[in-house]
């Protein structure tokens, strides 16, 4: 399969000094790109953006079942403490 990808003159200078530095060729860099597009798994695969991130961090705590709510006496000082602070 032959795919045409138009690109500028400035990303295709980018790119075949990218595949310098990597000692490959242009096509070489480019089919590795397609393979690890293709071999990600359908969830995404790559890094998140802040916002996709933010996004399913959201979601993943409101899959988390309620905490109870502690009182007033439950976090006080007196029962914060126990008698093991006072043998020291």
């Amino acid at each position: 399969m032959t795919v045409k990808i138009p690109l500028t003159p400035e990303e295709e200078t980018k790119l075949q000094a990218q595949a310098k530095v990597e000692g490959v060729s242009v096509d070489a860099l480019l089919r590795r790109a397609v393979l690890q597009i293709i071999a990600a798994p359908e969830t995404g695969g790559g890094q998140l953006s802040v916002e996709q991130w933010e996004k399913e961090f959201e979601e993943w705590l409101d899959g988390l079942p309620p905490l109870p709510t502690l009182s007033d006496e439950a976090i006080s000082r007196e029962n914060i403490y126990t008698r093991e602070d006072e043998w020291r």
